[in-house]
């Protein structure tokens, strides 16, 4: 097992508290996008606000499964505030921003691979992934500049 951080979300299924990286569904669909991965609470674990972003230490397996359950819940750390990725300037360019994204690998784990059109012809584009993916590796697979197009964000990362 490694301890690893991850920003979740607490979404209930069948009475049970679950930690994933989108809310997912209410119900349980088998590697329904993007519900494909989430980790295990324990039943007395209470959380407040579940539609808001929690920072949580999970006990996560060695071998990630390729969807299911990756851990346990260990400790809640609280709510985590608004990102800065609304700050951002956002690319207009639809084709480049189109050809990133197309470039993404299934090596990476990505939970959910998103795009969405922003007032003034402008593009949020968006690859959330399992672990976090090295720099250069970014840097080789995406080109570069790929920091202005897409964002990046791991679910886990080591603590």
């Amino acid at each position: 097992m490694a301890l690893m951080l991850a920003e979740v979300f607490f979404v209930r299924r069948s009475g049970r508290l679950f930690a994933e990286p989108t809310g997912g569904t209410e119900r349980y669909v088998p590697c329904a996008d993007p519900q494909c991965w989430w980790a295990e609470t324990s039943p007395d674990l209470e959380v407040t606000d579940a539609d808001q972003r929690h920072l949580v230490q999970i006990d996560a397996m060695n071998a990630y499964p390729d969807h299911g359950s990756i851990g346990n819940v260990m400790q809640v750390h609280g709510r985590v505030g608004t990102s800065n990725a609304d700050q951002r300037e956002l690319p207009s360019d639809l084709d480049a921003v189109s050809d990133c994204l197309d470039r993404v690998p299934e090596s990476w784990l990505p939970y959910e691979v998103r795009l969405s059109e922003r007032p003034g012809q402008r593009w949020d584009a968006f690859v959330g992934t399992l672990l976090p993916v090295p720099p250069q590796e970014l840097r080789a697979v995406l080109g570069e500049g790929w920091d202005e197009l897409i964002r990046i964000e791991p679910w886990l990362r080591p603590c």
